[in-house]
Parts: structure tokens; C-alpha cells; sequence
């Protein structure tokens, strides 16, 4: 039982981790892209795919 609750647990933890960084990723397109940034500038810079940068900032007006 000890197992499936730590298993739980680092889970959310994961979880919890990985929304964190989409928020922090978030808030660096929105800089970037008012800077005047490319999607693939950004994309290059955080390590992620441009889908992803489009994605993030699309949730910009959101």
C-alpha cells in the first residue's frame, strides 16, 4: 500500500513540476514574442518544438 501511495505521490509531483514549467515557458514566449522574437528563435532558445511556442502563446490572450 506504502508503494502505491509514493508512486501517487511522485506523480503529482511530476505533474506539479511540469506545469510549472509550461508556465514559466509561457511567460518567456509572451516576452519574447513582444520583443519581436521568432517562433523559431523561441523555440531554439527554450528547447521546445515551435508547435509548442504557437501553443503557449495562443493561452497569451487567454
Amino acid at each position: 500500500m506504502q508503494d502505491i501511495i509514493e508512486q501517487y505521490a511522485e506523480k503529482r509531483a511530476q505533474k506539479a513540476v511540469a506545469k510549472a514549467e509550461r508556465e514559466k515557458n509561457k511567460e518567456l514566449v509572451i516576452k519574447l514574442s513582444c520583443k519581436g522574437m521568432s517562433v523559431e528563435e523561441i523555440a531554439n532558445i527554450l528547447d521546445i518544438t515551435e508547435a509548442q511556442v504557437r501553443e503557449l502563446a495562443e493561452k497569451r490572450s487567454a
